[in-house]
């Protein structure tokens, strides 16, 4: 069954009637037809499915030619077989629980104080924090994430003290050599957490030179380390909380950085205003 519309050029069947009809009582209204909507509803639903926000799916897929934007205004008008409710949780930077030691010390953060860390105005660093294992274990994760670069590194300590976080310190050191140590870790910012208490160890060197400065978040303001706050969140879709690290290898955790890394991520609001 057909139907003339004024003004058309062609017949429209009653489906394209109801469809057009559909459309034009959304608010805003999309230029797009069945057709060219469905093919885009078979690539992007089951990826949806599969996990990947809209903003991974227009990234990988150029040829879809719609902005994050307009996605998510297909989702929220209901035009998809995907809805809001299948996207994976979005990240919101809540204050979180304190569950690990926090520095006593007042007199580390003296110099040091996350207003201090803005007056640099840097436009690259490094963020610092670690990831706990279940209550069976005490093996940690230390993880940074360099903001210019946009990589996530993580390292296997079997404890979490100031200790073990100098290990890695002077392992990456040894490894990478001071002239790159110090073009990715000039500058790190992290929270407050007592395994962190001891900044004037990690900040100089095996040599003792002074090598990298240590600046601290405001007290429960996760925010403003956003960025490795977001791979947090992708790290934890991997490993949930109360997992157990007690049989994780380097190895493992490097196939699971690996994984991140290739992800693509969102431009993080914090980019523009530190």
């Amino acid at each position: 069954m057909s139907k003339y519309i004024p003004g058309n050029q062609k017949h429209l069947t009653l489906e394209d009637c109801k469809y057009k009809e559909c459309l034009s009582q959304s608010r805003a209204g999309i230029n797009i037809t069945r057709h060219e909507l469905h093919q885009e509803d078979m690539v992007i639903t089951p990826l949806i499915f599969q996990g990947q926000s809209p903003y991974q799916i227009i990234t990988n897929h150029p040829e879809l030619d719609i902005s994050v934007r307009t996605l998510y205004s297909y989702l929220d008008k209901g035009i998809l077989s995907a809805r809001n409710i299948d996207l994976k949780r979005q990240v919101k930077f809540n204050p979180r629980k304190v569950h690990k030691t926090q520095i006593k010390d007042r007199s580390v953060f003296i110099r040091r104080m996350f207003s201090d860390f803005q007056a640099l105005e840097l436009d690259h660093f490094a963020e610092m924090d670690t990831v706990h294992s279940s209550q069976d274990s005490k093996r940690v994760i230390l993880t940074f994430f360099l903001t210019r670069e946009k990589l996530f590194l993580a390292f296997i300590m079997h404890r979490c003290t100031k200790g073990t976080v100098k290990l890695v310190f002077n392992k990456l050191e040894r490894q990478l050599g001071i002239y790159d140590f110090l073009t990715l870790f000039n500058t790190i910012l992290t929270d407050r957490g007592s395994e962190f208490g001891d900044p004037e160890s990690l900040e100089n060197g095996i040599n003792g030179i002074m090598q990298s400065s240590i600046y601290y978040c405001d007290p429960m303001r996760s925010s403003q380390k956003g960025g490795i706050e977001q791979t947090h969140t992708m790290l934890r879709m991997i490993l949930p909380k109360k997992t157990s690290f007690e049989y994780l290898t380097q190895w493992d955790l490097r196939t699971i950085v690996d994984h991140i890394n290739s992800t693509p991520k969102r431009k993080p609001w914090w980019s523009n205003t530190v």
